[in-house]
């Protein structure tokens, strides 16, 4: 009998191991992804204001092969701005509007456009320089990293529907681990209660 309690007793700790670490691993997911998820939503709320940038960084989604090899389709940019003029230089990947769109482009020639600098900009892929040259007040800024086929993930973060569900998820996932362990804790005194009462019986 009390090699039985004990094999149950073994197989209960295992699967609450295993349900632990399961718990871990999901947290170590669920975490980062619900932090950086927040900090999309919060630059794409700043780019709806007046100041439209989160410690100067915005993120944009590649749409064409413009800048293929070098950035894709669906790849991630992150634009620094806050540049001054002169940091602008020949061979600076830069985002610009143009048109009411945000193209990002490399900048091929630097010249001289009302006695300042202007900017003749070209794709990686296309044959020709682009037509209209980019004056420093159409800039946003510098690409400083590029995140390979992320668009379709990041645009998901985005969502604030997705970010709501998540972090439900884990409220859910904290709620059960917390009564987990208050049912474990009072199946532990309820047992030592029985063992005390047998003891004393015997």
């Amino acid at each position: 009998m009390r090699y039985e309690a004990d094999v149950i007793s073994k197989n209960i700790k295992r699967k609450q191991k295993i349900k632990r670490i399961l718990f871990i691993l999901l947290y170590i997911l669920l975490i980062p992804t619900i932090l950086f998820s927040l900090f999309l939503i919060i630059i794409e709320l700043g780019n709806s204001t007046e100041d439209p940038s989160f410690l100067n960084i915005e993120i944009y989604t590649v749409i064409s092969e413009s800048m293929s090899p070098r950035i894709n389709i669906n790849d991630i940019v992150l634009v620094k701005k806050g540049y001054e003029i002169d940091s602008y230089k020949k061979g600076n990947i830069i985002s610009f509007i143009r048109d009411g769109e945000v193209i990002t482009h490399r900048i091929e020639r630097v010249i001289s456009a009302d006695m300042r600098p202007a900017f003749v900009t070209k794709g990686d892929h296309n044959a020709v320089e682009d037509e209209d040259i980019v004056k420093y007040e159409d800039i946003i800024g510098k690409v400083v990293l590029t995140m390979p086929k992320l668009g379709a993930f990041v645009n998901l973060l985005k969502n604030k529907l997705f970010f709501f569900s998540i972090l439900c998820v884990l409220f859910g996932m904290m709620y059960f681990d917390n009564r987990s362990k208050q049912r474990r804790q009072e199946r532990k005194l309820t047992r030592e209660r029985y063992e005390k009462k047998s003891d004393f019986y015997f």
